[in-house]
């Protein structure tokens, strides 16, 4: 299902940013905020979600969010339609609504989908990160067919975006087939449970219902911030300043276009997705075996996507590009399920007294807060780019802030390892966990 998403999602925004550069007329600044909004109203869905699915089980939300996805897919084959019924301006609107809705439905399915793998995992008593390595080589995988289907499908047709992204709906239809098929009996199990245990609750008596842990919201929020240690917010820091330097893929294909003919720019995703397929897996199981080895990984990683940004910058040529989206990724299949892994590593999978399941709640705030970042992320790329730009030296801006972004999360890697708590075994969480419904 993850690899179908993938496979669907690459397909139109493979070419995108270029339809909203060429056909539209979108600056790099509006091009960044528009992935801004898309990528904080992602998180801001997962947010939701994940709360939801501590109350309705995480199959059903997986199954919503990906019929959310299947819905959406149609808006960006339909575009071309607006195009010559309305204009410009009000195929910008709705090629930003079905951008924006895009990302809110994956955010619906992401959320759950991590508790579940962490509940997963927890429940097997292994650690999360080679789970995780396992779910980021199957979305990449996904992803390096989705472009090459992009690209294949842009050059048949004579480099016709539309007829491109249409072909988006035919994974995203599979997709919510299997998912149904996979999750639907997990959904009516969890949702029977509940009103089983609904009943119980009911015939209980009031002497025993007072009994019961009752604690006000304040409370609540106190409960649950009390069960996260200090390792969580240091892992939770690391991540975002990360973050800071995963500005959207669309600048890479903007600055690669001026080297590269539209027909080659698939190759760059490709190469990518290559790399993460092949290195993702490893790098989580790698990652799994102590924190020591966890942390090695991810600071290997750090450099990779250092060499990226800096390669993208300074070497404005075919191999260029190539190498940079080599590095790039080398850097996802490194960090990317990695860093995941290690924020689940550190979210306890028991029930806390008063509040119960909580690791939906805790990836939809650690999913806000990623959000918030990402928003500001491609925000700044987008300025950044625009500046280096009137400076009549490319759009190379972004390229330089992520290395600065990376620079620094790397220091505070390297922070927590020596003075606090991501250098020690002993601050993982708990991973007995309740059975994953």
């Amino acid at each position: 299902m993850r690899a179908l998403c993938s496979v669907a999602t690459l397909i139109h925004d493979t070419y995108l940013p270029i339809y909203l550069q060429d056909v539209l007329g979108l600056s790099n600044t509006k091009i960044g905020n528009l992935q801004a909004i898309a990528q904080f109203l992602c998180n801001a869905s997962k947010s939701l979600s994940g709360t939801l699915a501590d109350v309705l089980s995480p199959a059903r939300m997986i199954i919503f969010g990906t019929v959310l996805t299947t819905l959406n897919k149609p808006m960006f084959a339909g575009s071309g339609a607006v195009y010559a019924a309305f204009g410009t301006v009000a195929t910008l609107y709705w090629v930003t609504a079905g951008k924006v809705f895009d990302r809110m439905s994956k955010g619906i399915r992401e959320a759950p989908g991590k508790a579940l793998i962490g509940e997963l995992a927890a429940a097997s008593g292994d650690r999360p990160e080679g789970a995780f390595g396992l779910r980021q080589a199957m979305a990449t995988a996904g992803a390096l067919v989705g472009a090459s289907i992009a690209g294949l499908a842009y050059k048949l047709s004579g480099q016709n975006y539309i007829l491109t992204f249409a072909l988006a709906t035919i994974p995203a239809t599979i997709a919510l087939v299997i998912t149904c098929s996979a999750f639907g009996d997990m959904a009516k199990s969890a949702g029977a449970a509940k009103k089983k245990a609904k009943a119980v609750a009911d015939a209980r008596s009031d002497s025993e219902k007072a009994a019961d842990i009752q604690l006000s919201l304040p409370e609540k929020v106190k409960a649950l911030t009390g069960a996260l240690q200090p390792a969580y917010w240091q892992a939770l820091i690391v991540v975002s300043l990360l973050y800071f330097a995963r500005f959207d893929a669309s600048f890479i294909t903007l600055r690669a276009k001026l080297v590269m003919s539209k027909a080659q720019l698939p190759l760059l995703t490709s190469i990518m997705m290559v790399v993460q397929a092949f290195l993702a897996a490893p790098a989580g199981l790698r990652a799994k075996r102590s924190i020591a080895d966890r942390n090695q990984v991810l600071l290997v990683g750090y450099a990779a996507m250092i060499a990226a940004d800096l390669t993208f910058a300074l070497v404005p040529t075919v191999y260029g590009m190539l190498a940079g989206s080599f590095f790039v990724g080398v850097h996802m299949a490194l960090t990317h399920g990695v860093t995941l892994g290690m924020v689940a590593s550190y979210i306890p999978a028991t029930e806390v007294p008063g509040i119960g399941r909580i690791t939906g709640t805790c990836w939809s705030f650690t999913d806000f807060v990623f959000g918030i970042i990402l928003a500001y992320s491609n925000s700044v790329a987008g300025r950044l780019s625009d500046i280096t730009v009137r400076a009549n030296i490319g759009n190379i801006g972004c390229f330089f802030g992520g290395t600065a972004a990376t620079l620094l999360s790397g220091t505070a890697l390297l922070a927590f390892c020596a003075f606090g708590s991501l250098g020690r075994d002993d601050a993982l969480a708990t991973r007995k966990a309740p059975k994953a419904a």
